[in-house]
């Protein structure tokens, strides 16, 4: 089944991805355990000074006050962050300026991506040290295959600007759903929360799946040109996508809100993290939790000042539906994160219960179940202290 086909090989360009060499051209990533261990073998090259340069160590950490931390951030020139193009969030008020990054305490270098999976692939090759806005999904799928990835927050949760969108000549409701898709063309991303949002509601709605003919989304922006140009019949994205699919006549086959009241699919993206990346640089990881939390409270404050300013760093005319009068979007604070509701548990389930639906759909073979060893919850408490 070309569908099964398509995701296999996602899956197998992940995998692919996890196991390469360390040494990707373009990578520049080094822990602090390297750092030490390097240092360690130049002091040791010369056995008459290694009690002098013990002391000048000591010394340094003593006169300067910032102890490890502070030196685990001085040996970061840039941090690398993950984000999504047309995905307007608070943080970006800071972004083009560089005032997020002075919040953060270390300057930082902003890389749009087209989807989660690419942010878990940057990652696992040592070119990204925090992924922005990832989706849950590709998250999953990532440490699924044996990504050394963990989840440290979460950056919004929305349940309306993620859809998929019919075509409003085929006149579909839920009702006649199951016979007017037959034979349908859709196009989506692959292995993210969008892929698992259009599963999840064929088959809610009764859609044979080996019915449809699925492709895999280039981009959001592509799916949205072949959606405007009548080459498929169902758009599924995210951002602005959606809202130029809708803007073209289309219609939802189920909004994010009936999703999420009568199938119980949680939509929402995360913040993550290179185990390595947060175990060598803690307190960056911490304060970029909050950072983002002073931004969000910033934009909440004065949404019409801001909303301009995010537009712009997000590469939109207008924050939309987004951030506007409708408000898609929603952000929890950092004690929520770490309720049963969020970081306590309920992510954790979330994860499990998106893989199993997998399983059981036939899309990947197998689940490792519990995901509760890849959600660290230490960094969020670091920043709520």
């Amino acid at each position: 089944m070309k569908r099964r086909l398509l995701l296999l090989l996602a899956v197998i360009g992940l995998f692919a991805a996890a196991c390469g060499d360390g040494d990707d051209e373009g990578t520049d990533t080094t822990d602090s355990t390297e750092a030490a261990d390097g240092d360690a073998e130049d002091g040791d090259a010369e056995d008459g000074d290694a009690e002098d340069d013990e002391s000048s160590e000591d010394d340094a950490a003593e006169g300067d006050g910032e102890g490890e931390e502070g030196e685990a951030m001085a040996e970061l020139d840039e941090l690398n962050v993950a984000y999504f193009a047309e995905w307007p969030t608070p943080n970006q008020i800071g972004q083009e300026d560089g005032s997020f990054g002075d919040a953060v305490g270390v300057p930082i270098n902003w890389v749009p991506f087209a989807n989660g999976s690419e942010m878990t692939e940057a990652m696992v090759a040592g070119d990204i040290d925090i992924a922005y806005s990832q989706g849950l999904t590709p998250f999953a799928n990532g440490v699924n295959n044996g990504a050394d990835l963990k989840l440290v927050g979460i950056a919004v949760s929305y349940a309306e600007a993620d859809n998929c969108v019919a075509q409003g000549s085929l006149g579909i409701t839920r009702e006649n759903a199951a016979e007017t898709l037959t034979g349908a063309t859709i196009t989506t991303p692959i292995g993210n929360v969008t892929h698992f949002k259009m599963l999840s509601m064929m088959d809610f709605l009764g859609v044979n799946l080996d019915d449809l003919e699925v492709t895999p989304a280039e981009s959001g922006a592509a799916t949205a040109a072949a959606f405007v140009s009548g080459q498929i019949d169902v758009g599924c994205a995210f951002g602005g996508s959606v809202v130029e699919m809708l803007d073209a006549g289309g219609e939802l086959i189920m909004t994010g809100a009936e999703q999420e009241s009568e199938i119980g699919i949680a939509t929402y993206d995360i913040v993550s993290i290179p185990t390595a990346f947060g175990e060598g640089h803690p307190e960056v990881v911490s304060n970029f939790l909050s950072a983002t939390q002073e931004f969000n409270d910033t934009w909440a404050a004065d949404p019409e000042t801001n909303n301009p300013i995010i537009a712009q760093a997000a590469g939109m005319d207008d924050v939309g539906n987004f951030l506007g009068e409708d408000l898609w979007f929603s952000f929890p604070a950092l004690d929520d994160q770490l309720s049963d509701a969020w970081l306590g548990g309920q992510v954790q389930q979330n994860m499990t219960d998106q893989l199993d639906t997998f399983v059981e759909l036939g899309e990947i073979d197998s689940s490792i179940g519990d995901f509760s060893g890849f959600v660290d919850t230490s960094y969020l408490e670091a920043a709520t202290g």
